[in-house]
């Protein structure tokens, strides 16, 4: 089935959202989540606080779309980069990859975000989580990782260790390599699914 090309007024609307999206998560990095109004944002992205709430019902909707946007980013293009890798070197590459995007992020927004009432980190269906349990069966399929335990088990094990070694990281202000230091805790944590 062909795709119809945007309308402009579709791709104007599309614009607008992207603007307000990443004015705000900006200022969300060099403010912080709380401290920042929506009339804050709408200001700096030249939009009218209606327009905000056209394409965000909340505040907390941009994170909504900010998990969103990074799970289509895990399932789209960070699978097809690892298609080349052998098995063993797709979980931590993978890995790399989910430290170089929360560095990138910053850590400003990312102290924001780890607090025990953010359940995103353990919503069910998550393109991120589904690509890297894809990955893990693919693997117990071709008897390179141990079968004793579903995918989606080992996948929700290793997020919890990933998202412990971010945690770590925000701790320590951003004081240390994220990438460096999760491919060397994956590594060792991954021997035990060998």
């Amino acid at each position: 089935m062909d795709e119809k090309p945007l309308t402009k007024r579709k791709k104007q609307a599309m614009e607008t959202k992207n603007r307000i999206f990443e004015t705000a998560m900006e200022l969300f990095a060099k403010k912080g989540y709380k401290d920042i109004k929506i009339e804050d944002i709408c200001r700096l992205a030249g939009v009218s606080v209606g327009a905000f709430y056209h394409y965000f019902p909340s505040k907390n909707d941009l994170l909504l779309e900010m998990y969103s946007r990074a799970d289509v980013y895990f399932a789209e293009q960070v699978r097809e980069r690892l298609k080349h890798l052998d098995f063993p070197h797709k979980i931590t590459a993978f890995f790399a990859i989910y430290a170089q995007y929360n560095e990138k992020t910053g850590i400003s927004m990312m102290k924001q975000l780890y607090h025990a009432e953010n359940r995103l980190f353990i919503q069910k269906g998550r393109g991120m989580q589904e690509t890297l349990a894809q990955i893990i069966a693919d693997g117990q399929t071709a008897g390179e990782m141990v079968r004793d335990m579903p995918a989606e088990k080992i996948t929700e094990y290793l997020f919890i260790a990933a998202r412990g070694v971010t945690y770590d990281w925000c701790l320590h202000d951003g004081g240390y390599d994220l990438e460096k230091a999760m491919r060397a805790y994956m590594g060792r944590l991954l021997k035990v699914f060998f």
